[in-house]
């Protein structure tokens, strides 16, 4: 097991506005190095919002925010939105 390594604080940068179906998204970038995540994250997180939200059926405000979180040992992508 490794040893813990002290908190490195990390970039949270808006990327771009989404417009995915009739859903205005805002997505985000979590980078433990450098400015932004790699770009393969962000198109994978592009792709995960629109399979995401083409299965939403319920009663919703259609806007919301996609994260592509580009870690240190793991990566990961969330996509919230607001809705009744």
């Amino acid at each position: 097991m490794s040893e813990m390594q002290p908190y490195k604080e990390r970039s949270f940068r808006f990327v771009e506005l989404l417009s995915i179906h009739d859903w205005r998204m805002k997505l985000y970038g979590i980078a433990w190095q450098g400015e932004l995540p790699r770009p393969e994250l962000l198109e994978a997180a592009k792709c995960i919002a629109a399979e995401t939200l083409a299965k939403e059926t319920a009663n919703n405000y259609k806007v919301g925010f996609v994260g592509a979180h580009d870690g240190r040992n793991a990566s990961f992508v969330f996509v919230d939105f607001w809705g009744n």
